[in-house]
């Protein structure tokens, strides 16, 4: 029998977060911008990664020509006036919901600028249901890693019976770094073939996912 869960950790975007059409988009905004070629979902998909910064030249752009630093803020001052709009994913508040109501307490961890998380989250009324909202200290969307291991130790976290939701290979990832457990969702920001390539379960629906949740937390 599998260890039983007491504690999930949201990844936020592409997770809870309904924004990985939203990072195409601003991606799209920005390259119009430049002059350089648009991007499909798919391609998105296909290619992201972190940190970003390897992101961008995976789709063929020249940092020696767009610096990253560029791209970025562009980037986030469209993301950030519309991040808010694009929701969480359909389905994802009752789960998290139904997690609580299991006796599991949860908490957010994004590579995100934090007071950017923290804004997002009080206004997609998460906040009140997390123990933990934690994102990056800046802009620059590091690794996760570091911050990850100090919410665990703040909030005295056994990782045996600790789960990361998440939604991309550098979630498995992270789960791996941090000794917990991992399911990705496949509506985010990583194609399914990736996903699948980490070995970890991949859930495809938020009623799929709070069975797999529930079935964990209950032990």
């Amino acid at each position: 029998m599998k260890q039983s869960i007491t504690h999930i950790i949201w990844d936020f975007n592409g997770t809870l977060l309904c924004d990985a059409q939203l990072s195409v988009d601003t991606d799209n905004a920005v390259f119009d911008r430049l002059g350089l070629p648009r991007i499909t979902l798919e391609d998105y998909r296909r290619n992201m990664t972190m940190p970003v910064r390897d992101f961008y030249p995976a789709l063929g752009v020249d940092y020696s020509v767009h610096s990253y630093e560029l791209i970025g803020r562009l980037w986030l001052d469209i993301f950030n006036a519309h991040a808010v709009d694009a929701g969480l994913v359909p389905g994802v508040l009752s789960v998290v919901d139904a997690v609580l109501r299991a006796g599991c307490t949860q908490s957010v961890l994004s590579a995100s600028y934090e007071p950017s998380l923290r804004r997002q989250c009080d206004a997609l009324g998460l906040t009140a249901r997390m123990a933990a909202i934690d994102g990056l200290e800046d802009e620059s969307a590091r690794r996760k890693t570091d911050i990850g291991r100090r919410q665990m130790h703040r909030l005295g976290l056994d990782p045996r019976a600790t789960l990361l939701v998440g939604d991309m290979v550098a979630d498995a990832q992270l789960a791996s770094e941090l000794g917990v457990s991992c399911v990705l969702v496949s509506w985010g920001h990583n194609d399914l073939p990736r996903l699948e390539a980490t070995g970890m379960p991949v859930v495809h629906t938020t009623q799929e996912l709070e069975r797999l949740l529930l079935a964990r937390v209950e032990g």
